[in-house]
């Protein structure tokens, strides 16, 4: 395999996005440069990159010290432990080609630490194989995310809810209207106007609940992240956002970004001044609304928190594994 540096994954960017795309059973949006390089950038950039390429796909992974296990391999993204590092279409021939690149330039490792692995054969057997025999295998925690199906369009999504859900739903589609809050789709492509849109963003959750407890994006690493992440997204078209607005006042706000036909939610949030008319789930109605007039065929909630059960039907799981030489 050949070492790569941060400038040359930058211009092979092309083809690790081609490679994401066939690879199968992992966690696509979060295995994306759109989101480890953001991660690494904003919450370990002191780790030394760990940067290869093969014939069969890349392998993204950091090095680090800590006196209790000594070296590691880590993700780019290891705070959800929602990223796989490794992206190619025959996982198999991939994790046996990065296998031998670690024995061949005799690298010094004492752990490494895999996240979003699939637990299916095409990706455990290999592990097992090449790491097995002379290594320890420790199976981590499961990593859960909710995710809609928006193929039949809202009204599909819609007739999948309970009543209950659907008729508070439309309770507080009917506040909203007697508030004369509004609903507005932003798109930004240039970095200025990603830059306002950011701006706006944050002015809103300075005034949420997150924002009164010193939480969410305003937290210095997640503001950093995302301030990172929405250029990216912006640039090749994949970022969305939807503002509530009462008059000329922002209240609350939705985003996220696309990867193929799968929308990815990343951030919610509204003023609690709103709360009593449900803002939240308003805006991410709207935001399924928008999705599914654009032909998004799913939603990909995030990480398993109990309210968003209701508004999903499935679940992508991955592990993660450590592995102790």
């Amino acid at each position: 395999m050949e070492l790569l540096t941060s400038y040359t994954l930058r211009n092979r960017a092309d083809a690790h996005f081609e490679a994401l795309q066939a690879t199968p059973g992992i966690d696509a949006f979060c295995s994306s440069l759109d989101w480890i390089i953001p991660a690494y950038e904003a919450f370990i950039p002191d780790h030394p990159l760990y940067l290869c390429e093969g014939e069969h796909g890349f392998v993204t992974l950091a090095r680090g010290f800590n006196p209790r296990i000594g070296r590691y391999f880590q993700p780019l993204e290891a705070s959800w432990c929602l990223a796989c590092p490794f992206v190619g279409s025959d996982p198999g021939a991939l994790i046996k080609e990065f296998s031998a690149e670690l024995a061949s330039r005799h690298v010094d490792w004492d752990v490494l630490y895999l996240s979003g692995i699939p637990q299916t054969q095409n990706w455990m057997r290999p592990i097992l194989r090449h790491f097995g025999g002379e290594h320890r295998i420790g199976l981590g925690h499961e990593t859960k995310r909710f995710v809609a199906s928006l193929e039949d369009g809202s009204d599909g999504f819609l007739g999948r809810r309970s009543s209950k859900f659907r008729t508070n739903l439309r309770q507080a589609l009917k506040k909203c209207g007697e508030e004369s809050i509004e609903f507005e789709r932003v798109f930004a492509s240039r970095p200025e106007e990603v830059e306002a849109v950011y701006d706006r963003i944050v002015a809103i959750e300075e005034r949420s609940w997150k924002g009164q407890v010193g939480s969410g994006i305003l937290d210095s690493g997640m503001n950093l992240f995302y301030r990172i992440m929405l250029p990216r997204l912006a640039r090749r078209g994949a970022l969305r956002v939807l503002f509530a607005k009462q008059g000329a006042r922002d209240l609350g706000f939705v985003f996220g970004g696309l990867l193929g036909t799968t929308y990815r939610g990343l951030q919610l949030s509204f003023d609690t001044d709103f709360q009593s008319v449900s803002l939240g789930n308003v805006l991410q109605y709207k935001i399924i609304e928008a999705l599914a007039e654009e032909g998004v065929l799913s939603y990909d909630l995030g990480s398993e928190l109990e309210y968003k059960a209701r508004w999903a039907e499935s679940r992508l799981s991955t592990f993660t594994l450590w592995i102790w030489r």
